[in-house]
């Protein structure tokens, strides 16, 4: 039995419109995709917004960190000024130049060093003109440097603080690894789309001679320098590979814990093994200080040997029986006590415990005796007891 097949119905100018724009819009996405821009991370310079520089562009970063600071002083420098505009000096009247050079006349004048109150007051009366010569005018500009310049200052040294003091940082390291990633992809790229011969022409540098495109090793050497060009692109340089999004502050704290719990966990793991390793090295001295150490020995022992022969008065005496050259064990007491009864027989248990002495200088040797007849007994104490049943019966 045989199938048929029936060919493909045409399709209708409509559909075929649809599909087109349907393909168009996909493209398009793709390329919106692929040109999205995303804002750089960083921890003090996010005021910049999207002129923050990738993480491995250490130069971009010092330079908006040097702006940033210049801003900031220049703010606290401001408000300095507006301070010293606010202060007001009393001189007199006779030290102020005039035309009359000899007038003798004295008394106190205010004076403003910086807003000179002789000059020519403006003819303006508005309001607005003197809400903004009015002293609050002046406190609330001071106020905002101040706080400007104090915002961007802890922002540049929060900042600095990272480049400086953190010896991981994952932003850096993903920047690092996508822009190598980019231009080991740009080779491929460049390897694969050829050489065009009308734009580009390869010339032997020993002979001089034109070669052919189509050679791998010039097609390898071709898409070198191009990539190499792409690197060098001052954008690319500056914010890394466009397309690439960094990861969220909250990953970035989650690679730092892990990266400090690992590096926690190495460390103790090497001082142990060096620990180990000091342990398992034997102790060597020299003859000098074997010398030392036995000579140290002597005297300690020589000075144990006389705080026991002099011992105080009205101490209790040590007992003399014990084997020669085994330290006897003596209570020494205070030279203090005179009575008996003043005595701490507590104290003196707990520090003199005599069964605790007796435990230590007897030496027991205990054996063990089974209670279990060996195998052979056994036998043996079976016929016996078979042979006096056996005389019991005959009797």
């Amino acid at each position: 039995m045989a199938l048929y097949t029936p060919p493909d119905k045409p399709s209708s100018p409509r559909s075929q419109r649809y599909e087109a724009e349907e393909n168009k819009g996909g493209n398009n996405r793709e390329q919106d995709d692929i040109k999205k821009f995303y804002v750089r991370p960083s921890l003090g310079l996010r005021l910049w917004g999207p002129l923050v520089p990738a993480s491995d562009n250490k130069m971009g970063l010092w330079t908006l960190i040097g702006i940033q600071t210049a801003i900031g002083a220049l703010c606290l420098h401001r408000v300095r000024v507006l301070r010293a505009s606010t202060k007001f000096v009393s001189k007199d009247i006779a030290n102020i130049p005039s035309l009359n050079i000899f007038s003798k006349t004295h008394g106190s004048m205010v004076l403003n060093p910086i807003n000179n109150s002789l000059k020519k007051p403006s003819s303006s009366n508005s309001k607005l003109t003197q809400f903004f010569n009015s002293p609050r005018w002046s406190t609330f500009k001071s106020v905002a440097y101040l706080l400007t310049g104090t915002l961007l200052l802890s922002q540049s040294l929060l900042e600095a603080s990272r480049l400086k003091i953190l010896k991981y940082d994952p932003w850096y390291e993903e920047a690092r690894s996508v822009r190598d990633k980019k231009f080991f992809n740009d080779i491929i790229q460049f390897y694969h789309e050829g050489i065009d011969p009308a734009k580009v022409k390869v010339k032997d540098a020993a002979s001089g001679n034109v070669m052919s495109t189509n050679i791998p090793e010039v097609k390898q050497s071709v898409a070198l320098v191009r990539a190499q060009a792409e690197a060098e692109n001052p954008i690319i340089k500056w914010f890394g590979p466009i397309e690439y999004k960094p990861m969220s502050f909250t990953e970035y704290l989650d690679r730092m814990e892990y990266h400090f719990d690992i590096y926690d966990f190495l460390q103790n793991k090497r001082t142990l093994k060096e620990n180990q390793q000091q342990l398992n090295t034997p102790i060597a001295h020299t003859e000098g200080e074997l010398d030392s150490i036995v000579r140290h020995n002597r005297e300690v022992r020589e000075k144990t040997k006389d705080l026991v022969k002099n011992t105080p008065a009205g101490s209790i005496a040590p007992s003399e029986v014990g084997s020669p050259g085994i330290p006897l064990r003596g209570i020494v007491l205070d030279t203090d006590q005179q009575d008996v009864d003043t005595i701490d027989l507590n104290e003196i248990w707990s520090l003199y415990d005599p069964w605790m002495n007796l435990a230590l200088d007897t030496s027991l040797s205990i054996k063990f005796l089974p209670t279990v007849m060996a195998p052979e007994n056994q036998v043996k104490q079976n016929q016996n007891d078979s042979q006096d049943d056996h005389e019991t019966k005959t009797e």
